[in-house]
């Protein structure tokens, strides 16, 4: 049986007046679904440095593993992908990434065709190998920050 994938990655979450916004992706290959910012771990790397890598190439946002908050898990059939939160007061000049919650086009990789921080109480089509982490991830921010 061949082994399963394995994809890690970031969620970047930002609380302002009372409400929670979380950075997701739109790829080229799917323009209509959403999900996280991650990829294919290297055979030589930990998950955390496989998220990290994967969002730096995807956001040219480094995040310092110290920074790495909750963990989630999303077993699939083919691909299993795991997420780590990340505050986004922890990652600095964050600010100069975005221009109106946007990912500025310059910093954005050739995988992605939008990347943009949307409300958790926003309805978005999420891609199907991400919904239960996406909902695992929300649900648990609603509770944290009792938005």
């Amino acid at each position: 049986m061949a082994q399963k994938i394995k994809a890690y990655g970031i969620c970047i979450y930002k609380i302002t007046n009372n409400k929670c916004e979380i950075l997701l992706c739109k790829s080229i290959n799917s323009q209509t679904k959403w999900g996280f910012l991650k990829g294919v771990e290297l055979e030589y790397e930990t998950k955390e440095q496989t998220a990290i890598r994967e969002f730096y190439e995807e956001s040219s946002i480094l995040v310092k593993q110290s920074s790495l908050e909750e963990y989630f898990f999303q077993e699939n059939e083919t691909k299993d992908i795991g997420i780590f939160l990340v505050n986004y007061r922890n990652i600095k000049n964050i600010d100069n990434y975005f221009n109106n919650n946007i990912l500025k086009e310059e910093y954005l990789n050739k995988e992605n065709s939008k990347v943009m921080f949307y409300s958790i109480n926003k309805q978005l089509p999420i891609k199907k190998k991400q919904i239960k982490i996406y909902q695992k991830i929300t649900n648990f921010l609603k509770n944290k920050y009792k938005i």
